[in-house]
């Protein structure tokens, strides 16, 4: 009788503990889903960068301004201050190009 309460006492503690665990992995605050979003946050675009065309990208004028940007807004935490300074001067490149054509 002894030896069955203390196997039955084992089988619940550790349904328990397993329980616990699931439990604990639904409610955790940040899902590892968006935590691969920060980490892509993080990441250069060596196409904006390089000032090329990649070849799996193909984007309109208002689409490079837009991702210019937002890699400018990245700042020093991705970007060194000479890289930065390159993305700055193609965004200037881009707006000086288009105002232009508009008096043309």
């Amino acid at each position: 009788m002894k030896r069955i309460i203390t196997v039955s006492s084992v089988i619940v503690a550790s349904m328990l503990f397993s329980a616990i665990t699931i439990l604990a992995a639904d409610n955790s605050p940040t899902a590892f889903e968006s935590y691969g979003d920060q980490q892509s946050y993080l990441k250069k675009n060596e196409c904006l960068l390089v000032a090329k065309k990649c070849a799996t990208e193909s984007s309109t004028v208002r689409q490079r301004v837009i991702d210019l940007k937002k890699e400018i807004a990245k700042g020093n935490i991705v970007y060194t201050p000479t890289e930065l300074n390159i993305l700055k001067e193609q965004l200037k490149w881009i707006e000086f190009d288009s105002n232009n054509a508009e008096t043309i």
